[in-house]
Formats: structure tokens, C-alpha cells, sequence
């Protein structure tokens, strides 16, 4: 598609020189860092050909080191668990979907109490009638329980 004019060079072929100043950083890398004592296995039982005689080096690699590192794992449970009914409730509003329900809702409202998981959902046609909703919730949940919401 493209002429290309090139020139080869056959005297001093480059392709595969890496400038460093440290031999065993290099290797080390090269092999995907793999350790020292493995590298010197490899010399030991003449594996590779073309290694040359690498000497025992305490140099610290940041790749390794970074690649050794961990972090804590979530909790597997919350450390805020509360006691009975209605203590905390979490909320959530999701919405406007697409597309509009036959009875023209567009936005979900769900209520979760924290200590016993229940899930109370009710759909609604504008977002400004959350408030009204959640004082009907409110009423209703507090008359079946005899408790009073603590937290929201």
C-alpha cells in the first residue's frame, strides 16, 4: 500500500539492548522478577543460554514490592448491627424509568429495616411526593410495630 525506503543495518543489529546500569536488575526484570535464588538456578543448572554470571544482590525492587502488597478485605458483616425493629431504616430512591408503568409511576421508593431485612417499596409518579409517602410509611409501621422510627 505505502513504499517504505528503508536502509538495513546488518553490522550492528540493537533490537534487543537494554541500557542499565545494574546486570541483575536487568535479568531480573527480564524474567518477570523473578527472584535472585531463581535466576541462580537457572545458572547453576545452565537453563538459559546466554546468561551471564549474576552475583547475589540486595536491591530492592519497587515492582515486587509494590506487587507484594495487600489490602484489609471488607468485613463480611457490619459492625453496626442494631437491635430491634425500626431502630435504622435505610431508604433508596430510583428513578425516572423508562418506560412510565401503565399506572403512570416513574420513580420506586424502598424502605429497609436494618434488624429484621424487611423491604418496603412503593412506586410513585413524581419525585416530590417522597416526602408524603414516607410520613404514610412512617405512620404505618409505627402503629403495626408500637415502636418509633429511630433513625432514617
Amino acid at each position: 500500500m505505502f513504499i517504505l525506503l528503508a536502509k538495513i543495518q546488518t553490522q550492528n543489529q540493537q533490537c534487543f539492548l537494554t541500557p542499565t546500569l545494574n546486570l541483575n536488575h536487568l535479568w531480573h526484570c527480564r524474567y518477570g522478577h523473578l527472584s535472585f535464588g531463581g535466576l541462580k538456578t537457572l545458572q547453576q543448572k545452565q537453563m538459559v543460554h546466554g546468561l551471564p554470571q549474576l552475583q547475589y544482590s540486595n536491591l530492592l525492587c519497587e515492582d515486587c514490592m509494590l506487587g507484594k502488597q495487600h489490602r484489609s478485605s471488607f468485613p463480611q458483616a457490619s459492625m453496626l448491627r442494631t437491635s430491634h425493629p425500626l431502630q435504622l431504616i435505610h431508604s433508596d430512591i430510583c428513578g425516572p424509568i423508562n418506560p412510565i408503568s401503565n399506572s403512570h409511576k416513574r420513580y420506586v421508593l424502598t424502605f429497609i429495616d436494618d434488624f429484621s431485612r424487611k423491604l418496603w417499596v412503593f412506586f410513585l409518579a413524581e419525585k416530590s411526593n417522597t416526602f408524603k409517602m414516607f410520613q404514610h410509611f412512617k405512620v404505618k409501621v409505627e402503629k403495626e410495630t408500637g415502636t418509633s422510627i429511630k433513625g432514617l
